[in-house]
């Protein structure tokens, strides 16, 4: 019975998602602005369809952003402090398409995603690696929230006039939870018996459907019409 909601639960596999970044990488900074859009759209879709909640909250993020950049174009002359800040919110919109990806990737199991790499033939090190940084990226985003909460308890947070202190007031803490992490990690791999060389098993039914085939098309069609537009 668990095994069967684990099969109706997953979807979407991990490894169709990776192969869609690695498409987006090759082309998001070359697309047009047709391809662009649907890009981002795509990645909207497949967000919706895994992580309905969270869509709502990066489309209103992306809208805010979207506003403020088309408003500090139109109204403020680009130069010093704005234009830089202006610089990096084109940068995060124009890589939106991945960082959807990313947190569409993030909501699966560290399992699942090693699992994926594996059926790839890749060093067993770069799919510990690749997973665990996908899988602890929400967890790292809540512990920043955490010490967020105990600076303001504190009275302190960042401040323009003291720009280390305020690095240092948030990078010693999460520098400690990194090797706290690090250990906890360590004697979970060593109780799985990760080190062993000999064949791995998924309880989770990880085999490609015409959805993930569907995905990889799709991006290959990004890839396809974004060589063509350069050609």
């Amino acid at each position: 019975m668990f095994v069967d909601n684990v099969k109706r639960k997953i979807q979407i596999k991990p490894i169709s998602i990776g192969v869609l970044m690695v498409i987006y990488t090759s082309i998001v900074f070359f697309s047009t602005m047709l391809v662009y859009w649907l890009m981002l759209l795509f990645s909207f879709v497949l967000l919706i369809a895994v992580k309905k909640k969270k869509s709502i909250s990066l489309f209103i993020f992306y809208i805010i952003l979207f506003g403020l950049i088309s408003l500090v174009s139109s109204k403020c002359t680009i130069s010093g402090w704005i234009g830089s800040i202006y610089t990096m919110g084109l940068i995060i919109l124009k890589l939106f398409p991945l960082w959807t990806l990313a947190v569409i990737l993030s909501s699966f199991g560290t399992s699942a995603i090693i699992y994926s790499l594996r059926s790839l033939q890749l060093p067993i090190s770069l799919c510990i690696g690749v997973a665990i940084f996908f899988r602890f990226i929400p967890e790292y985003r809540a512990y920043l929230s955490e010490i967020n909460e105990g600076l303001k308890t504190r009275n302190m947070g960042l401040s323009i006039i003291r720009p280390i202190h305020s690095l240092e007031i948030y990078l010693v803490p999460m520098i400690y939870k990194a090797f706290e992490t690090g250990e906890i990690l360590s004697c979970a791999l060593i109780t799985k018996g990760i080190e062993y060389d000999c064949k791995k098993t998924s309880y989770e039914d990880l085999s490609f459907t015409w959805k993930d085939y569907g995905i990889i098309l799709v991006g290959l069609v990004f890839l396809g019409i974004t060589i063509w537009k350069k050609l």
